[in-house]
């Protein structure tokens, strides 16, 4: 019988300002779920990115799952990522918005898991440039693991990449089977007696459980399954022998060649179409020159925190109104556009400093992101 290796990547994240109801919905269908089949399974390994907003809100609402969360990393059967703490688009900030991104994840992870053990960073989104690799690097981060469109050429199996900027180690996730249900083609290929391979995935968590139920019990047939061996990302790479050095473009996991060549990587969150990216963008510039600006002010912890919150990338992604696959949803939500548009704005008016003409400049920003959101919403989908 031939045998398949199971690199399983998982990436758990709710917005900073998400309601306790859904977090409570989703820990069950899904993290719950999820350690449930950690704990039944021992042979069960994967790699997980939890946001540090994510872990504090578990810690405010579901700290029994942080706690099992914790056994199960101090176990071995976790491998932790770092990322960033709001789950911001990194390579749309500044350089120091980005190490700021980063040491605030790092800061709360700290209080709850070992750092010493984490060496993988997840760039949310798996969107990548080199700006933000080399801060990756500087901050001692081993490896990152992307979709296989950041990189030209084809992807080799059990290649360990390095890439040629920075010497980080780099592995590529199949897209294919991640953008499915990663736990039912496996389970067909075994089935179907398939060559014996290696196989990547990179994915939200989320899919376990809330984005597909798995009625047919794909995953825990594989867990069962002697001809799986199942293996965090780091275990794969200090078993990798050939290397190979390569150059990385931008680029994130929903990128299309079309367009890249169009010159649009990010094109989710930064579309030059997109008249409420260009307002949420332009909102979240003059938001942090007033944030940098005044820094003395009594109420400066308050703005930058706002601030923080405001550039989680679903303020972004809510408002591209596109379907990324099929276990996406629509990306549009008015009402997460609000939500993070809200954030931004109320770093300027938390700044007591700043004058009447910058906050007016600021409101009539936000005023026109409102206005966009709504009038758009209504004339597309409101059929009345």
């Amino acid at each position: 019988m031939n045998k398949i290796t199971w690199v399983n990547f998982l990436h758990i994240y709710q917005p900073p300002w998400q309601n306790k109801g859904v977090i409570d919905q989703i820990s069950s269908e899904s993290y719950e779920y999820l350690m449930t089949l950690f704990e039944k399974y021992p042979n069960f390994r994967a790699s997980l990115n939890i946001t540090g907003n994510l872990v504090e809100q578990l810690d405010n609402y579901r700290p029994d799952l942080l706690k099992r969360l914790q056994v199960l990393v101090n176990k071995g059967h976790i491998e932790l990522t770092s990322s960033s703490k709001y789950h911001a688009l990194l390579p749309l900030l500044s350089k120091s918005e980005i190490k700021r991104q980063i040491e605030l994840n790092q800061e709360t992870l700290a209080q709850y898991f070992d750092l010493d053990k984490i060496k993988g960073f997840y760039m949310p989104e798996m969107a990548y440039s080199d700006d933000v690799a080399k801060i990756v690097k500087k901050m001692n981060f081993e490896w990152i693991i992307l979709d296989p469109i950041n990189y030209k050429d084809n992807i080799e199996e059990d290649v360990l990449y390095i890439n040629k900027k920075t010497k980080l180690k780099v592995v590529f996730r199949n897209r294919a089977i991640s953008k499915a249900y990663p736990a039912e083609v496996i389970y067909k290929k075994l089935k179907q007696n398939a060559p014996s391979e290696t196989i990547v995935t990179g994915s939200d968590g989320e899919i376990y459980g809330h984005f597909h139920e798995d009625w047919q019990g794909h995953i825990e047939k594989i867990l069962a399954n002697k001809n799986v061996e199942l293996q965090t990302v780091g275990k794969y790479l200090s078993s990798l022998d050939q290397t190979k050095k390569i150059s990385l473009r931008d680029a994130s996991w929903e990128s299309l060649p079309t367009e890249l060549s169009q010159k649009i990587p990010f094109a989710l969150w930064n579309d030059p179409k997109n008249k409420i990216h260009k307002s949420l963008w332009k909102l979240v510039a003059l938001a942090t020159k007033l944030v940098d600006k005044y820094k003395e002010d009594k109420n400066w912890h308050w703005a930058r925190n706002h601030l923080d919150r405001g550039m989680s990338s679903c303020t972004f992604w809510w408002a591209s109104g596109k379907k990324p696959s099929d276990f996406s949803p629509l990306t549009w939500n008015p009402d997460m556009i609000d939500n993070g548009s809200e954030e931004l704005i109320k770093a300027v008016r938390s700044l007591d400093a700043a004058s009447n003409k910058e906050k007016i400049k600021a409101e009539k920003i936000y005023i026109d992101i409102k206005k966009t959101t709504w009038l758009s919403h209504w004339n597309k989908y409101n059929k009345k």
